[in-house]
């Protein structure tokens, strides 16, 4: 935690153009979090994909055992 916590929006006497505001703010934030976790995440998934295609290309195949 931080030595000095915001103060709850409760208690900070806003005005509802104000509300709007910071509302606006935090939803614009958080937007831009999702955004940049759906870019590592798809960034991560197209990194997998091209792995597990040098995998099949470079590691050898089993071959079945013969009884």
């Amino acid at each position: 935690m931080t030595a000095n916590p915001q103060p709850s929006v409760a208690v900070m006497g806003l005005s509802k153009a104000q509300y709007i505001e910071l509302c606006d703010t935090y939803r614009d934030k958080a937007q831009q979090a999702h955004d940049e976790a759906r870019e590592a995440r798809n960034q991560v998934l197209l990194l997998r994909a091209q792995l597990a295609t040098l995998r099949a290309a470079y590691e050898p195949h089993s071959t079945p055992k013969e009884n």
